[in-house]
């Protein structure tokens, strides 16, 4: 049934994602009112309070408290992603819809239970990937579509974001960055970032899988990976990889391969994308100073031709150009409010959310395992599998 509007939005997380970037997005979305704000840290939530500026907006140190008093009607999760799935099972269980950032989580374990929890909730799930709403993966999926590339049997994607020594590490009692030297002085007083408790690069992955999937129309089935060693090459103090390549087979017969880093130094975009098909290939600029390129062999091209897809979407609602991320902020919440609107399919539903992190997490266990080929659950019901049920064997 379609719910009146406007929706009520608590949002839990006061980082820097959710203070400095999800309040103004969720504020600029027509029907979406910011009514309640959570943090267990106080001087993040008055920070994310004065942000909000909102004399009416009601702020919770206590989630169970927030989802059982606050006027709310949906929950965006935007924590570190290890807690990202209790979060939102918590708000389901309370009846509440569920906007959630990236990465979903990092175990099938996980994906199961979140997977579960929306089909008998009933309730609205969606994740809030914004690469897939750029300019070039849409021009990309309308020349897939129209077989203008011919059969995809190939795609690259790359996300090597290096990452300063102030990420690893937050204040306890205020959750500001600290830098590793300061940090190791006094570790009673800091906590570990989502870059130091995410033990391999690659499970940090839907950036790079999403819009790829969604181009696509289609989801892995095997995957194998590579890693470099379990210790940093950079950060002597980091026992993480420095970078992973997950080489992935897709249910349509496309291979894939994806490579994920936040150690090493690189230059932006820190993205990067290739598309090879029977019939031509596109992909992003690996340097600012390049341009995009594009080779249809139908066209007689000799040489790729140079294109540049611009970062923000040149239809974009004026209020879209004021979100982070070249506006593509504001389409994962503003598609999020209209489908509990309109009692819609989300725009990234609990199975793509689960697709796009499943192959990672067996991504994990292949370069455990010594790089062997793994299998990817299918996470949809159908014959071997009712909604709300367990497949056998998971």
């Amino acid at each position: 049934m379609a719910k009146k509007q406007p929706i009520k939005l608590g949002i839990v997380g006061m980082g820097n994602r959710g203070a400095n970037g999800w309040i103004r997005t969720c504020q600029l979305v027509r029907d979406c009112r910011v009514t309640a704000l959570c943090d267990k840290i106080e001087d993040l939530l008055q920070y994310g309070y004065g942000r909000a500026n909102d004399a009416d907006v009601k702020c919770y140190t206590d989630y169970d408290k927030m989802l059982k008093e606050a006027d709310i009607d949906a929950v965006a999760v935007v924590v570190e992603p290890e807690n990202n799935v209790e979060l939102s099972c918590r708000a389901l269980e309370a009846g509440k819809h569920v906007l959630c950032e990236v990465p979903l989580c990092f175990s099938l374990e996980d994906c199961w239970k979140t997977v579960l929890a929306v089909e008998k909730s009933g309730l609205k799930f969606s994740m809030a990937e914004q690469v897939r709403y750029s300019p070039y993966m849409r021009a990309w999926k309308k020349m897939v579509d129209q077989d203008q590339l011919g059969k995809i049997v190939f795609v690259e994607g790359q996300y090597l974001h290096g990452m300063t020594d102030d990420r690893f590490y937050h204040d306890t009692k205020t959750g500001a960055r600290v830098p590793y030297q300061i940090a190791r002085k006094n570790l009673k007083g800091v906590y570990k970032s989502r870059f130091w408790q995410m033990k391999h690069p690659i499970l940090y992955l839907p950036h790079e899988l999403s819009p790829i999937l969604m181009v696509l129309d289609d989801r892995v089935e095997k995957v194998t990976c590579m890693s470099t060693r379990q210790q940093s090459y950079l950060h002597d103090w980091l026992p993480n990889p420095d970078l992973q390549v997950a080489l992935m087979h897709t249910a349509k017969d496309t291979i894939l391969r994806l490579a994920c880093c936040f150690t090493v130094h690189n230059t932006q975009p820190w993205h990067w994308y290739h598309f090879m098909g029977t019939k031509g290939r596109v992909e992003t600029n690996r340097y600012n100073h390049e341009r995009m390129k594009m080779w249809l062999a139908d066209s007689h091209m000799v040489e790729p031709a140079e294109l540049v897809w611009q970062y923000g979407m040149y239809d974009a609602l004026p209020e879209a150009l004021a979100s982070g991320h070249g506006g593509g902020d504001y389409y994962p919440v503003s598609g999020f409010i209209e489908c509990i609107l309109n009692d819609t399919e989300p725009p990234m539903d609990v199975y793509k959310a689960a697709e796009t992190a499943a192959p990672a997490v067996v991504a994990v266990q292949s370069a455990e395992q010594g790089s062997i080929p793994i299998d990817v659950p299918d996470f949809r019901p159908g014959k071997k599998r009712k909604p709300g049920c367990r497949p056998r064997g998971n």
